[in-house]
């Protein structure tokens, strides 16, 4: 007998093969079943194709066409379906909350003014009341700027030429400035100065060192009386380099050698 013929037929991997890709394909079928395709975006991409053959050419296209899946359309993290609209409120409540504060903060702030500069003119009118007979003899100056109220006490008022001493007949002008003092808020800067003419004295080098000691003289002096509590002082020394007028006559150079006394509120 001769050999028996062998039957040819598809290797017996293919069966195994075929059984993979009929798995795949039901697998995608399911997918496509569970999801729903986005028209919109399916023109585009077919849009896409147009410009590519040429019939086309401005790109009116992001993103391919996608599936939505129900769960994503249905649940999302946080469990609201607008994050967006919770945020846009929140910050919209912030921003009210702010403006009410800087709306509240202006407010305090013109009031504080409006108090300050009523307290300036309560004590600019006290005060040239209680030395109305100083100001017509020419002896202080009472002005304000800003939110200082300003004491220019003169040379003749309260020292000797070329003396940094205070002369006797200071004393009672002396201690109605220790009681003003008292009796208004805030730091008090007592700033010494001169005229340009050089300074007639061995013991001082300049017009500095002698406006220096002139307004620390008097300082210490306010201090001795008890009335004002020192550490609201400041000592200022400027020299001629703040003239009130220009030092062109004897008179003007005068006026320009004076202590302030700069009260701050």
């Amino acid at each position: 007998m001769g050999k028996k013929q062998e039957k040819k037929g598809a290797p017996g991997w293919m069966a195994t093969f075929a059984d993979l890709m009929s798995l795949l394909l039901t697998f995608f079928v399911l997918l496509l079943s569970m999801s729903t395709l986005d028209a919109t975006r399916f023109r585009k991409i077919a849009g896409s194709l147009k410009m590519a053959f040429g019939v086309q050419r401005k790109s009116i296209f992001d993103e391919p066409p996608k599936g939505s899946s129900p769960v994503q359309q249905e649940f999302r993290s946080g469990g609201s379906r607008n994050p967006m609209s919770i945020d846009s409120a929140s910050a919209n409540i912030v921003d009210q909350q702010l403006q009410a504060i800087k709306n509240k903060m202006k407010k305090q702030s013109l009031i504080a003014e409006k108090n300050r500069q009523k307290r300036l003119e309560q004590n600019l009118k006290k005060i040239f009341k209680k030395f109305e007979p100083e100001w017509k003899a020419g002896l202080i100056e009472i002005d304000k700027k800003d939110n200082d109220l300003i004491l220019r006490v003169s040379e003749q008022a309260a020292f000797p030429a070329n003396r940094t001493q205070l002369s006797t007949k200071f004393i009672p002008m002396l201690e109605k400035l220790a009681d003003t003092l008292q009796g208004v808020e805030g730091e008090i800067v007592v700033a010494g100065h001169s005229d340009d003419k050089a300074v007639r004295s061995t013991k001082f080098k300049s017009n500095w060192e002698f406006s220096a000691a002139r307004a620390n003289t008097l300082t210490q002096a306010l201090i001795h009386k008890g009335e004002v509590d020192s550490k609201r002082f400041t000592v200022q020394f400027h020299g001629p380099t703040k003239p009130l007028v220009r030092n062109n006559s004897d008179i003007n150079r005068a006026r320009n050698r004076r202590i302030e006394l700069i009260i701050k509120h």
